[in-house]
């Protein structure tokens, strides 16, 4: 099941947001992957938004952030970008957090691709400039 979005601005995210939040039903653990820059703290935040959250900020030194949603609860946005190993990732709870049920949303998750689910939706950003375009997955 792989979807492609093209030619998009960061203003474009709406059809990708509802399309993800379908899955998240199923597959609640969303990775994504992208160049620093590429917009992947800017489509969790859309996501975020939809779900009723406002105050999302990128995780980059605490390694998680929590949210709290209206509708799904507790939301858990991991960011690996300063990882030291898998080992730093097990220590912030990731094994417990990801087999919750709960929405997992994991940037640079290519660091700890061993500790990812069995399944999972991955979504890929690549960047040209202003325009992006993303694919997304069921893994």
């Amino acid at each position: 099941m792989k979807k492609k979005y093209t030619q998009l601005t960061l203003n474009d995210y709406g059809p990708i947001v509802d399309e993800l939040l379908l899955l998240m039903n199923n597959y609640p653990v969303v990775s994504f992957r992208g160049e620093m820059g590429a917009g992947k703290t800017t489509l969790i935040r859309a996501i975020c938004e939809k779900m009723g959250i406002t105050d999302v900020s990128s995780p980059t030194y605490a390694i998680v952030n929590t949210y709290e949603s209206p509708n799904y609860g507790d939301v858990y946005h991991f960011d690996f970008y300063r990882l030291d190993g898998e080992q730093e990732a097990l220590e912030s709870g990731l094994d417990e957090l990801i087999d919750s049920g709960k929405v997992c949303f994991l940037e640079w998750a290519d660091r700890i691709s061993k500790l990812l689910p069995p399944s999972y939706v991955k979504v890929d950003i690549e960047r040209d400039g202003d325009i992006r375009n993303i694919s997304i997955d069921i893994v």
